[in-house]
């Protein structure tokens, strides 16, 4: 049977070519998301906002209708042809990025940051799906982290970039500039004008994707048919395997929790904490992300999968053992006096809350038929960004502007914040490992 399924899957050069396009559209939605973390201070002097307000701006605002967005999504990716999902959604989110520059109030900031979500609640869904009809379930962590890659390369792209940008049209000073006959832009709005636009050229790219053949694993086919599926039989499929779904998808959710929570304010922290500008917070954060991703994404996706092969729920014992990793090198990064060891301690935080990204998203799709990936993936990043993108950024601002006076309290406020989350993720991968085990074995 495993032959059987692997004749069915395209050649590697063309699942790596999907892979690598898809790749780029993940870290293009990346910058596009994580870039106003670096922008925080220049926005709050401009529009004299709180930083509960600006984790609105971080979080919720993206988050609302990206999860709004993600369910019918989802359907479609079931139903439609992927690529072109993919391809209309980059155009979205790259356009609404660039008018994020635009903006001249908090308000049109904020429905701007609406319209960044709702175009990147495309990507994913249909991603997975593609990636899971590419790869073989042997391949599939590892692909995973390929794909999820594209999260720490795009966030560490976004404040190199970012961080480069404002220093070139601003010098440091925060000025508006003349660029290209334009003197109504301040240097953060440039920022948001220049990174948005390359967007179009990589939505072009994955126009050109060969759109796999939907694999149906003859098991499942005789049950579900290679045909659309009614809602009621995805709705009737998750109850039935609730105990792995719910601990599964709030597990992941707390992992993104700290995750994003501690993204959208490492920027601020080195700022405010160590004196940083904001170019030199940019390249050397931004450098942390991509290295402390490479190692947690890659090497998980390939250190999970070998794990597999020999325990049964292998996968789930790895995100485990990762979240509890992840949460001493949290309380060392937020007490270290030294700027530069404090970078070191980031990394590999963010290295181990990372990890269990890609071989969550390979159980996922193990576990789910082909015609159900798409709209139970849009459930699972419904429930995720619910619980990560809206309440991690909001849940650390929260504690700073009220327990801790804002400002420099940002420090406590990650100490407490992050080290929480990493632990109620790891008592969730713990509650996972048996329902996912029995379904492995």
């Amino acid at each position: 049977m495993e032959n059987d399924k692997e004749i069915n899957f395209p050649t590697p050069v063309v699942a790596w070519t999907t892979l690598a396009i898809l790749f780029l559209a993940y870290i293009s939605s990346f910058v596009d998301r994580m870039i106003i973390s670096l922008l925080v201070e220049p926005i709050k002097a401009d529009f004299q906002i709180s930083d509960t307000q600006i984790s609105l701006l971080l979080g919720l605002s993206f988050a609302i209708f990206y999860c709004l967005a993600a369910l019918p999504i989802g359907r479609l990716v079931d139903i439609w042809s992927r690529k072109k999902i993919v391809t209309v959604g980059i155009t979205l989110w790259s356009f609404m990025t660039a008018l994020c520059g635009l903006a001249q109030n908090y308000t049109q900031l904020f429905l701007a940051r609406i319209g960044v979500g709702v175009g990147e609640a495309s990507l994913a869904p249909a991603a997975y799906s593609m990636l899971a009809d590419s790869f073989p379930p042997k391949k599939l962590g590892l692909a995973m982290g390929v794909f999820t890659m594209g999260t720490a390369v795009g966030a560490g792209l976004a404040l190199i970039i970012g961080g480069a940008i404002i220093s070139f049209v601003t010098g440091e000073n925060g000025e508006n500039v003349s660029l290209f006959g334009i003197n109504f832009l301040s240097g953060w709005q440039w920022v948001f004008v220049l990174v948005g636009l390359p967007g179009l050229f990589i939505a072009l790219l994955t126009s050109l994707i060969r759109e796999p053949d939907r694999i149906v694993v003859e098991e499942k086919k005789k049950l579900y048919g290679d045909i659309s599926i009614p809602i009621s039989e995805v709705k009737k499929f998750f109850k039935i395997n609730a105990d792995f779904y719910i601990p599964h998808h709030f597990a992941v959710g707390c992992s993104n929790l700290a995750l994003v929570g501690i993204n959208s304010w490492v920027s601020v922290y080195f700022m405010r904490i160590h004196g940083w500008t904001i170019s030199e917070a940019g390249f050397n954060i931004g450098i942390a992300l991509i290295l402390g991703g490479v190692l947690g994404l890659i090497i998980g996706g390939w250190l999970s999968d070998k794990i597999s092969v020999y325990i049964a729920g292998g996968k789930a014992y790895f995100c485990l053992v990762c979240a509890v990793l992840a949460i001493p090198f949290a309380i060392f990064f937020a007490t270290e006096d030294n700027a530069f060891n404090a970078l070191v301690f980031f990394a590999l935080s963010y290295s181990f809350m990372v990890a269990p990204i890609a071989p969550a998203a390979a159980m996922l799709q193990e576990i789910t038929p082909n015609r159900m990936r798409g709209m139970l993936s849009a459930f699972y990043l419904l429930i995720v960004s619910l619980i990560g993108l809206a309440l991690g950024p909001l849940i650390v601002a929260f504690l700073n502007d009220t327990y801790f006076g804002g400002g420099v309290g940002i420090q406590k406020a990650l100490l407490i914040s992050i080290p929480a989350f990493n632990l109620l993720a790891a008592t969730f991968y713990f509650v996972l490992i048996k329902p996912y085990s029995a379904r492995c074995s």
